[in-house]
This record gives structure tokens, sequence and C-alpha cells, in this order.
């Protein structure tokens, strides 16, 4: 949906981009959602922001990653960078 626009389960032309999908905190304040927030005492440091792609006929939705490429793989919990194989 990101590139075509289009819907892949339902075909219909009409996709909303949604450029920060919101998160509540515990304090009831928005944020954006993320793959990881490290917290620290002064801040939190959110890595992975994610975005939306929602069709707008079934409600079909892509999340995708903004900054990917840039994720620290050694600072996300559990993460692996996976390679095709061949």
């Amino acid at each position: 949906m990101r590139a075509s626009h289009t819907c892949p389960k339902c075909k219909h032309p009409e996709v909303l981009f949604v450029p920060t999908v919101a998160d509540r905190d515990d304090r009831d304040n928005v944020r954006p959602l993320s793959l990881h927030v490290h917290h620290l005492d002064w801040k939190d440091i959110e890595m992975g922001t994610l975005q939306a792609y929602v069709c707008r006929s079934c409600g079909y939705t892509e999340l995708y990653t903004a900054g990917a490429a840039s994720l620290p793989v050694d600072k996300l919990p559990g993460a692996k960078l996976l390679q095709a194989k061949g």
C-alpha cells in the first residue's frame, strides 16, 4: 500500500497515510508508538517510530517503521537481523 496507494486486500484505490501512530503513556500523555523505548531518569529514548497506511474501504492497515535502516539492532531487546538465504 505504501508504494501503490491501493489496498492489497480489497483493491480500493484510496489509502490514508498516518505519519505518526500515537499511544498514551502512563501519565496519559500522547506520544508516538515506537518499537522500543529506553527509559532514563530524565528522558525516554524512542527508537523506530511507527507509521500506518490504512485502506479507506476495508480498514486493512500496514505498519512501517520510519528510519528503519538506522535502527541500532544491538539496542533493541531480542532483535535479530535476518538475512535472505541463497
